[in-house]
């Protein structure tokens, strides 16, 4: 190791090139791992904090025919349904929802919201937390996500002009992060003039007993055109569009970091090597073998990939709280096993990269130490 490790940095330059070129590939990896862990939590926390807020289970039901998802399908059913899934054997309780993206103006600023209506008899989907004020609005209120206060300077009692409707600021809430959209809760009679709809209903939250499987499956069997979700195959759905549309590009990216990685650990490597070639074939000349000359290359390839994936992790950190500092839009998630994919990562793009000066250390020719 210690002749691989002088070898490596006998040119400090070309090590902090070579660490800030893999430093730079852990980043893009760690960072996009994070960003997109954090984008999948944010999206989904509505809706799996409901089921939170109660000690029942909760079951989501929508239109059939209906994706599934929160912020894309377009569900519409009847207010009277809510008295035929009530009927259900398991069901306690079925608690009416509306929701939909409408703008608001502030000041003259220009901006829009998620708006959900809670039904003030049973708020369970009102925010469970809030900074400041109420949790659940009364008639003429609205309660606010943090981003989008902080972002607008929006304070406490300040009114807000949303399509046509004067709402009160009551509450501030850290809960309304949906990262394709920040969420404001409204008393549900509000939800109906905002969105100029009576009678009609998006989703029904239902409280259930038991197994909230069986539940659902109940409901669709005796309720026709209904859609019947337990909270995690709500989520799910919720998730799947952007796995499919965000994922690939995330891997794509990935990939291009990696391989950003392995060809500056490469070019390090075999630069260094090619340098102290006359080494190599003085350690030939005293009896060393292929198999000793490959791992003196391989440990300096690891090296590199170590120091670069120190800095690369230490960059990533940094970053990432200066992106939440910038835009709490983008949140991040790191886990152990972030870290962990990363470190493997570092450890192939260093194997990877030994094989381009492997070669020519196998064809060095001791001969070559006593010419010139």
């Amino acid at each position: 190791m210690n002749v691989a490790w002088r070898n490596l940095t006998r040119d400090r330059g070309r090590v902090l090139v070579s660490a800030g070129g893999v430093g730079f590939a852990v980043l893009l990896i760690l960072l996009l791992r994070s960003l997109y862990a954090g984008i999948l939590d944010s999206s989904t926390r509505f809706v799996r904090g409901v089921e939170d807020h109660s000690d029942e289970s909760v079951v989501w039901v929508a239109q059939k025919g209906t994706p599934g998802d929160f912020f894309h399908s377009v569900s519409l059913m009847p207010e009277e349904r809510r008295e035929e899934i009530q009927a259900v054997r398991g069901v306690v309780a079925a608690v009416p929802l509306l929701g939909r993206a409408t703008e608001f103006t502030y000041r003259d600023h220009e901006a829009d919201f998620f708006v959900l209506g809670v039904d003030p008899e049973a708020p369970i989907a009102a925010p469970a937390t809030v900074e400041r004020g109420a949790r659940a609005p009364a008639e003429g209120e609205v309660i606010l996500s943090r981003v989008v206060a902080d972002d607008l300077g929006i304070g406490m009692g300040d009114t807000l002009d949303v399509a046509g409707l004067p709402l009160r600021v009551a509450g501030v809430t850290p809960e309304g992060d949906g990262f394709l959209s920040q969420f404001a809760w409204v008393h549900y009679d509000d939800a109906e003039r905002l969105l100029q709809v009576e009678g009609v209903v998006n989703f029904f939250l239902v409280l259930a007993e038991g197994d909230a499987t069986t539940v659902a499956d109940r409901i669709e069997t005796e309720v026709p055109g209904t859609l019947s979700m337990t909270t995690d195959e709500f989520a799910d759905e919720n998730t799947r569009d952007m796995e499919e549309g965000v994922l690939p590009i995330v891997y794509v990216l990935m990939f291009i970091g990696l391989a950003i990685g392995t060809l500056i650990i490469g070019l390090t490597v075999y630069a260094a090597t090619m340098e102290r070639r006359r080494e190599y074939g003085v350690m030939k000349a005293i009896g060393f073998n292929n198999r000793k000359l490959i791992t003196v290359v391989w440990q300096q390839a690891i090296a590199a990939g170590a120091i670069g994936f120190v800095v690369g992790v230490a960059a990533t950190v940094a970053l990432a709280a200066l992106v939440a500092r910038i835009e709490p839009l983008f949140t991040t998630t790191f886990t152990a096993y972030d870290v962990a994919f990363v470190a493997v990562a570092a450890l192939v793009m260093s194997l990877l990269a030994s094989l381009v000066p492997i070669r020519p250390v196998m064809r060095t020719d001791p001969a070559e130490v006593f010419r010139g």
